[in-house]
């Protein structure tokens, strides 16, 4: 009796091991983009009256010399959109602080409280802003930065 009782366990013992194998195979094989899902963030300079100040017939500055640097002091690669008339910038893991520089006399810090989240386009997670800074002062946490001047 007890022998029948071992041969019935040990099919049990194979089952569970198939079945666990078969889950690891079909987890594995998921199709996953295997890129990195980026936040991105645009900055919009406008004045007290809402006039752009980067681009149109009042800027008064010239986007093409904005620079953007990271708190380790290496420069941001960014894009001009002028249909939207933003500079844009992706947010980059474990980097908080950016520096804009619009002039040599004219420069804003953006400070960004960041997490991360399961990426919906990418495997793996996206870094993303949870609250923003601007030059100290939390303001509005939007994928666009409206900084008055």
């Amino acid at each position: 009796m007890q022998e029948n009782i071992i041969q019935m366990r040990r099919p049990n013992h194979i089952l569970l091991l198939s079945l666990a194998f078969l889950a690891l195979f079909l987890s594995c094989n998921e199709e996953c983009n295997d890129c990195l899902e980026l936040t991105t963030k645009s900055i919009r300079y406008v004045d007290s009256n809402g006039t752009n100040l980067l681009f149109g017939d009042q800027a008064v500055y010239n986007p093409d010399n904005v620079q953007i640097s990271a708190e380790n002091k290496n420069e941001i690669n960014f894009w001009i959109e002028e249909e939207e008339e933003t500079i844009l910038f992706n947010l980059e893991k474990n980097i908080t602080t950016y520096t804009i520089v619009l002039s040599e006399s004219v420069r804003d810090v953006l400070d960004f409280e960041l997490d991360e989240r399961k990426s919906t386009q990418c495997c793996g997670n996206m870094t993303y802003s949870t609250k923003t800074f601007l030059n100290g002062q939390e303001i509005e946490n939007n994928d666009v930065v409206i900084i008055t001047r």
